[in-house]
């Protein structure tokens, strides 16, 4: 989207700690450019008419309203969908947000290129990292794994915090030949890192399942949940290559 002056979101809410530092505002952005089977949010894949339209200076204005709950160090996240499919408004709001005093984080795959402004603006980045092989993430979620990587070192280079979230799901990116990949990759980002790089492993859930059922969509994903050895296996290769790993 071109636009500077409003922003499509499906969702809005307040979260503590797991979509950025402390008490947030989180606005759910519409649109993505991957087609991930087990995406929770299926809504908002695309920009349809049942998505709100929303002016950036609304967006600040309410973001200002609730700046007194903004605990522990909150503020404004913006996760979608995926937010760099409406990069000009996204990189306009950021702006406005931190010209009035606001943390700022976005939510992200990552994938998209020419979106360094947004990377070297935004106060927090958190970046889903799904899997460390191209041919996959080209595949079975419409992406480049170059951009991907290109953007995470981008973003680790300007000294600002990133956390790197790995959803590990069963039959996409478990087991040992997939850990050792992440953690080579993840250690390449670490030695360019000032200390502020972080990771995450989130586990597989069904949480949007019923979601496609209403929509009219198959969800398709069929063995996806991991063990306790699937996490325990990557865990341990990040532990292994002293990253610091974290659970909000």
């Amino acid at each position: 989207m071109g636009n500077n002056s409003f922003i499509y979101t499906f969702q809005k809410g307040f979260n503590y700690s797991q979509d950025g530092p402390g008490n947030r505002l989180v606005y759910h952005l519409a649109g993505c450019n991957f087609k991930c089977p087990w995406c929770s949010n299926p809504e908002g894949l695309q920009i349809t008419d049942s998505v709100a339209k929303t002016e950036i200076d609304d967006i600040v204005k309410e973001s200002l309203s609730a700046k007194m709950i903004f605990i522990d160090g909150g503020g404004v996240t913006l996760t979608g969908g995926e937010v760099t499919c409406q990069k000009v408004a996204v990189l306009t709001l950021l702006k406005k947000l931190k010209e009035n005093g606001i943390h700022t984080c976005i939510e992200t795959n990552a994938s998209l290129p020419c979106c360094e402004e947004i990377f070297r603006t935004v106060d927090y980045m958190i970046a889903d990292f799904k899997s460390p092989f191209g041919d996959k993430v080209f595949h079975i979620l419409g992406g480049d794994i170059e951009t991907i990587k290109n953007n995470l070192i981008f973003r680790v280079k300007t000294g600002k915090p990133l956390l790197v979230r790995v959803p590990l799901i069963h039959f996409f990116n478990c087991g040992e030949e997939n850990a050792k990949a992440f953690g080579e990759f993840f250690r390449e980002l670490q030695t360019l890192s000032n200390n502020n790089l972080f990771f995450e492993i989130l586990t597989y859930h069904e949480f949007g399942k019923e979601k496609y059922t209403k929509l009219g969509m198959e969800y398709s994903v069929t063995d996806g949940y991991v063990s306790d050895d699937d996490v325990k296996i990557l865990l341990t290769e990040l532990k292994n290559r002293n990253l610091k790993v974290i659970n909000t």
